[in-house]
């Protein structure tokens, strides 16, 4: 079975209470918060273009660029990341 666009894959983690119970976050926001760290992080280390990154953040290519500026990574940019950039312009 093929994936599209939309289809999604679920993965599960497990933690330490006591260690999420110290984070900052609520409940509902430790999820979301680890969804985009992981996604910056793959991004910075070459694992992720930063339109797979985007996409497995959740968020729009401004957003991720904001989310990598607060983290402190630099953005990579290429020809994969131009014609990235080039297709979701023409979507737009």
């Amino acid at each position: 079975m093929k994936k599209g666009k939309t289809d999604s894959m679920s993965i599960t983690l497990e933690f330490d209470e006591q260690a999420l119970a110290s984070l900052p976050l609520g409940p509902g926001e430790r999820e979301r918060h680890m969804q985009i760290e992981l996604a910056c992080r793959y991004c910075a280390r070459g694992w992720l273009s930063f339109g797979q990154a985007t996409r497995l953040a959740a968020l729009d290519h401004f957003a991720f660029g904001v989310a990598l500026g607060e983290r402190g990574i630099p953005r990579q940019y290429g020809l994969t990341e131009a014609q990235e950039d080039i297709a979701h312009a023409r979507r737009q």
